[in-house]
């Protein structure tokens, strides 16, 4: 059985083995799934082996109030079953091998139901199951990856054998979580690998630091976006989306935008589960992110995915939502936690399957890695005295792009002089980068660089990065004031952006979708080019890695020269060309 929607505050050990699935099938379960059929030992066997101690609650800092009371609603996730995980794996493998036959043959959310999930007759019969239970399914999702489900407090304690409680932490947030781990019923094992969403305190943090910076027209001189810009390439016609867990006020939009002369749409907002309720106190990561892909990519058409930062909303479920909505194929995301925070195994797995459903459907997710470095445990919200050596989830994925940070310098008229990777030993702050504790290196993470002193067959992070330094920050607006920030917040959504202008040149000239870009990243940076697609950064360090040539544990592949890369992509999809 599978424990899910606790917090724990024992540390992960362990390791995990092949590619993008390394968790999603060492969590979906013990012994037999819903076919019946034992799951295979060997190369497509995935192992996923972390020790979970019981949640511990209250944390330092944080109070008791009570059991929950047990008429109040609570929304949480149930993990559904992928009975077709081996076949799955199969698939994604094949997606980055020009050998096979699914070599960047991307599917849609309900192919990848229709192939990899549970059946209609088990989906039927679970909703059914859990309706006489007395949970009702609220929202389900084309790729049968979970349930967004709502029941009250006592209904969801009878069934999970838990004790839901009330907490209150030390900025006065209240959430609640279950003192015991729940257990799924014997009866739903078959379809159901466990729950997520349970404990409602909030976790990711963005990673910005707040510090004028790099005017639109200096960035894009800077990184070469001005060919593409002056071929008319701004993001008309593309969307690209993000996840927020706070919210924005239009008006500092609209005054970045007045402040440096740039027209384009306003962002759509879409809520989940009732949305970010209205500019928070982290509203400037909002800001951010929206005035960088603002700055990159003006013309484009910004879906601004919101939901509150804890609840029952997974990380996972944003970006199902995403996915399910099949309308944009490029994410920006700049809220991450560290791998040793507390998570169960289910709210790792509700979010790995749903990157799987991402990939399996050609989306790229740019990820920020962190901003304390080497030591992402150090960072807001985290134990300042936990050094040991840790990475940020969700960049730490094998499904992701993890985005790390430069030190910029740039001349009177913008152009590129040289940089350096990030890192302050005085304010602890550097490019998030390192090896992961949970997930294996993909077979695409492979360039000059990548195998050195310490890889041990793990995921290395991160894969590319750009402009992070409070030195060369980013401008921002937020609450009616124009200021400037930094962090791997802002080169997420920089590469993001670019990734989008990418995009509208290569539909320009025919030569396909990009999909998921992270292996065609690494096979670009593989090969000579005429031009060198990407600025490889040799000094600087991340408090503890040091910038070297080639790929590097402080600034990935380096940072892009966009129009450079543009025309190398071009070239990469025209010579494997999508099935």
């Amino acid at each position: 059985m599978i424990g899910a929607g606790e917090r724990t505050r024992d540390r992960r050990r362990g390791l995990a083995a092949p590619v993008l699935l390394t968790l999603v099938v060492a969590l979906s379960g013990c012994g037999v799934g819903a076919s019946g059929a034992k799951r295979p030992r060997g190369p497509d066997r995935q192992r996923f082996d972390v020790s979970r101690a019981r949640a511990v609650h209250p944390a330092p800092g944080q109070r008791r109030l009570g059991l929950t009371d047990p008429a109040t609603q609570i929304d949480f996730s149930v993990v559904l079953r992928l009975p077709g995980h081996v076949r799955l794996q199969r698939f994604l493998n094949g997606l980055r091998d020009p050998r096979s036959k699914s070599f960047r043959h991307y599917i849609t959310p309900t192919q990848f139901g229709a192939r990899f999930g549970i059946s209609n007759a088990d989906l039927r019969a679970l909703t059914e199951a859990l309706g006489r239970d007395g949970v009702a399914v609220i929202r389900r999702y084309p790729q049968r990856t979970a349930l967004e489900v709502r029941a009250p407090a006592q209904v969801v304690n009878r069934l999970f054998g838990i004790s839901l409680t009330d907490y209150v932490d030390s900025h006065g947030h209240r959430y609640h979580a279950p003192q015991n781990t729940p257990t799924v019923p014997a009866g739903l094992r078959s379809v159901v690998s466990g729950v997520a969403g349970l404990d409602s305190e909030p976790s990711f943090r963005p990673a910005d630091v707040p510090v004028n910076g790099l005017t639109p027209h200096e960035a894009a001189v800077a990184y070469d976006l001005a060919p593409l810009g002056a071929m008319g390439i701004q993001g008309q016609g593309q969307k690209i989306a993000v996840v927020s867990l706070d919210s924005f006020n239009p008006s500092d939009l609209a005054a970045f935008k007045s402040q440096f002369g740039l027209t384009g749409p306003a962002p759509q907002v879409i809520p989940i589960a009732g949305g970010a309720g209205g500019p928070g106190g982290m509203q400037q990561e909002v800001d951010l992110d929206l005035d960088v892909l603002t700055s990159i990519a003006p013309q484009a058409q910004i879906l601004d995915y919101e939901a509150p930062n804890g609840g029952p909303v997974t990380w996972g479920q944003i970006v199902d939502r995403i996915v399910a909505d099949h309308q944009a194929d490029i994410v920006s995301d700049s809220w991450g936690i560290c791998e040793f925070a507390p998570r169960t195994r289910s709210e790792y797995q509700r979010d790995e399957q749903s990157i799987a459903a991402a990939d399996a459907a050609g989306v790229s997710i740019f990820a920020a890695s962190g901003d304390s470095g080497a030591y992402d445990c150090t960072e807001k919200g985290n134990n300042p005295t936990d050094l040991r050596l840790s990475v940020e989830y969700p960049a730490s994925s094998a499904g992701v792009v993890a985005v790390g940070g430069t030190s910029l310098s740039v001349g009177q008229d913008g152009s590129y002089l040289k940089e350096n990777g990030w890192e302050d030993v005085l304010s602890r702050a550097g490019s998030g980068g390192g090896l992961s504790a949970l997930f294996a290196r993909p077979s695409w993470q492979s360039a000059p660089g990548v195998q050195n002193r310490f890889s041990n067959g793990m995921r290395q992070l991160p894969d590319v990065s750009a402009a992070a330094d409070v030195a060369s920050p980013w401008p921002v607006v937020a609450q009616g004031q124009l200021g400037s920030a930094g962090g791997t917040s802002a080169a997420a959504p920089f590469w993001a952006a670019s990734m989008v202008l990418v995009r509208q040149f290569a539909a320009q000239q025919n030569a396909g979708r990009l999909g998921f870009v992270a292996p065609m990243l690494y096979a670009i940076a593989s090969s000579p080019q005429p031009a060198p697609p990407f600025h490889d950064i040799t000094a600087g360090g991340n408090l503890f890695y040091q910038a070297t040539p080639g790929w590097d544990f402080v600034t990935g592949l380096g940072s892009p020269d966009v129009n450079n890369l543009a025309q190398d992509v071009v070239a990469y999809l025209q010579q494997h060309p999508q099935h």
